[in-house]
């Protein structure tokens, strides 16, 4: 009897074990259609928007246009835009100093500590016109400047989605 009550302990911990490391594993995913990286989803939208459009549709997806946070993270967007595109093209992030210049915020409110702007950008797109929308741009691959009400492709990003426990 105590052979048998010790076996089904046994028995009880592996396979408590063994679905804790598959609960770790698959708690954690992005919907059908979107790649993710750590702990966010992300998704290229290729039907052209302006920055407030594209914001739009992104809340409407549970989530906002991207935060890039990391060389990465940039990375990964980038390539988002070259598969879904079939090369890079203008690409609006979340990104903007439309409220104050020169004061970039993302629009998920994600705090900005990262950079990668290209060459003398942002510089209002050259001709001193108010381009307070961010966006990655398809010759360098690199972030500038360009006006809100340009109509471009866009990422979105949100947190991954968590399963419920069956338990509870």
């Amino acid at each position: 009897m105590a052979r048998l009550y010790l076996l089904i302990v046994l028995c009880g911990i592996v396979a408590l074990t063994q679905a804790r490391s598959q609960d770790i594993e698959s708690k954690n995913h992005c919907p059908k259609g979107w790649t993710q990286l750590d702990k966010y989803c992300y998704i290229f939208q290729r039907d052209p928007r302006s920055f407030l459009d594209a914001e739009k549709v992104c809340n409407l997806l549970h989530g906002n246009l991207v935060s890039i946070n990391s060389l990465k993270e940039h990375a990964l967007v980038v390539e988002l835009i070259r598969e879904g595109a079939g090369e890079v093209v203008d690409t609006w992030i979340g990104l903007h100093d439309a409220i104050e210049e020169d004061h970039f915020v993302w629009t998920d409110g994600e705090i900005v500590n990262f950079r990668n702007f290209g060459a003398s950008q942002p510089n209002n797109n050259g001709v001193g016109v108010e381009a307070d929308c961010v966006e990655i741009e398809a010759d360098d691959e690199l972030w500038d400047d360009d006006e809100c009400s340009d109509e471009n492709p866009f990422v979105c990003i949100r947190p991954v989605e968590k399963k419920k426990d069956d338990c509870h």
